[in-house]
């Protein structure tokens, strides 16, 4: 059993600090029929490109999510923050979501019914989060031979059965989240992306072809349910405040914008 920990429910956007690291949680089942009004024409495009109504709504969760707090930070309406998705290999809308001038940084993630985004003043970010289905046989060993190392496949073997499903998606939500913190993502294979042992505190062991990532790269746990593995990555070795927002209450009440797009 891992300990949940209580994540605050904001009345408001903290301001963002270049020392600290939002991280905002979600359910899917506070998605709102007036949220499709804050999305761009390309974010508009993709929502009804998914066949899948809990796939719709955790992209629009993302992008409702993202638009509120930067908003927030940047002084303006949800709708106008400029976030662009343009692939750097093909072009497409589809891309790791950045601002103009990258001064902000976040991540999105999702699984199951939780969508997670974690924002930063201008560092590196990475943040993954998996759901254990238990209505889903995960043959561990088969999927440890994909993406784990030797030595890693050990350490996931070597637990009791109960426990191999949550050592793996350790395992997995660490590797996530530095290959999305390092914005390289798929390119590198997870294979190539060693890190501690689910029962140690999380770090960054090998990365190949990027030595001097393990000088700056911190990683922390994100507690939120049994049901749940998240971890959160940052390129950065200054000591970082990571800030745990429940973003229920925004999303449901829109801080102040539920009137201007709930017309």
């Amino acid at each position: 059993m891992v300990a949940v920990v209580e994540w605050e429910i904001a009345n408001s956007v903290p301001h963002l600090t270049k020392h600290a690291c939002q991280v905002w949680l979600a359910n899917i089942r506070d998605l709102q029929s007036w949220h499709i009004r804050l999305l761009n024409a390309e974010e508009k495009e993709r929502v009804q490109s998914f066949r899948k109504g809990q796939d719709r709504a955790r992209f629009m969760i993302g992008c409702v999510l993202s638009r509120f707090v930067l908003a927030a930070q940047l002084n303006m309406a949800p709708h106008e923050v400029p976030i662009d998705r343009t692939c750097s290999a093909c072009r497409k809308a589809h891309g790791r979501p950045q601002l103009p001038d990258r001064s902000l940084q976040w991540s999105i993630s999702h699984s199951g019914e939780r969508v997670l985004v974690a924002f930063t003043a201008g560092i590196p970010v990475g943040v993954d989060i998996e759901w254990m289905d238990d209505s889903h046989a995960l043959d561990v060993r088969q999927m440890a031979n994909e993406v784990l190392a030797e030595e890693e496949k050990y350490h996931v073997l070597q637990a009791s059965p109960q426990e191999q499903k949550r050592a793996f998606y350790t395992y997995w939500t660490r590797k996530e989240a530095i290959l999305k913190a390092t914005g390289k993502g798929l390119q590198i294979s997870p294979l190539h992306v060693i890190v501690s042992a689910p029962h140690q505190t999380p770090r960054l062991l090998y990365l190949k072809d990027d030595p001097d990532c393990l000088n700056r790269a911190t990683m922390y746990p994100l507690e939120i349910d049994n049901g749940y593995v998240a971890s959160l990555a940052l390129l950065d070795k200054a000591s970082q405040k990571i800030e745990r927002y429940d973003s229920g209450r925004l999303l449901r009440e829109g801080f102040g914008w539920k009137d201007e797009y709930n017309k």
